[in-house]
């Protein structure tokens, strides 16, 4: 099981004018490109935890004439002077985004300079182009719950409805709060990880952040694989 966890100590609210786009490509490298005018992004929101360490989750849409994979976003840290200060990268978590489909992403600031107060940040993406992926596997059910000790839980099954067998089969779960904000990331393998064709699979996710998931409104559900991606 895979799971990106965090503790929040508190919210950092980011100007509007703060998502830095720095126009067309300006490398080409083995069909890998920085590829802003590719993505849109969505939303972001960014919480720093209890050790200091800045979270920033976001949403991003392909919005390219082609399917885009391995995206990696890569995000500048700045004070009130512009100055950089920090810098960190994540990659979406949906490994293949086709044309039109939104991935959520996490990036990590791990070497923000502890002198320097973090105000706001720059974006930007790097991609390969990729192969379309059909929507063969469907998310058929799911339902979600808190525990006594504060983790929250995510279990559904997932249907291969294509004639492949979808393997490394992988779901992801968004959390959004009450403004419809993404505060978490969490995502598990399917079981079993392999699905042939016209078979059901389940998974169960763990949300691990207990001070977020008591703020839990909401939550959104992505199948991914190596085949097939659900809509």
């Amino acid at each position: 099981m895979r799971k990106n966890s965090f503790l929040c100590a508190r919210d950092i609210l980011i100007p509007k004018t703060v998502l830095i786009f720095f126009g067309i490509p300006i490398l080409l490298l083995n069909n890998s490109a920085y590829s802003i005018e590719n993505f849109k992004t969505l939303q972001t929101n960014t919480l720093v935890d209890q050790s200091g360490i800045i979270h920033l989750f976001g949403e991003l849409k392909n919005i390219s004439n082609e399917s885009q994979y391995s995206v990696t976003a890569f995000a500048n840290l700045h004070d009130k002077n512009g100055q950089n200060i920090g810098n960190g990268s994540g990659i979406a978590m949906v490994r293949s985004l086709n044309v039109g489909q939104v991935s959520p992403l996490e990036i990590l600031f791990l070497n923000k300079d502890p002198s320097k107060q973090f105000f706001d940040y720059s974006l930007n993406y790097t991609s390969k182009a990729g192969h379309q992926k059909a929507d063969n596997i469907v998310i058929t059910s799911s339902k979600s719950r808190p525990d006594i000790f504060g983790y929250y839980y995510v279990s559904g099954r997932i249907l291969n409805m294509g004639n492949q067998t979808a393997t490394n089969v992988l779901a992801i779960a968004s959390f959004f709060d009450t403004n419809g904000k993404i505060i978490g990331l969490s995502s598990a393998i399917a079981e079993p990880t392999n699905i042939t064709s016209h078979s059901p699979a389940s998974f169960t996710i763990v949300m691990d952040d207990k001070l977020q998931s008591s703020k839990i409104k909401n939550y959104s559900l992505i199948a991914d694989s190596d085949q097939y991606v659900s809509k």
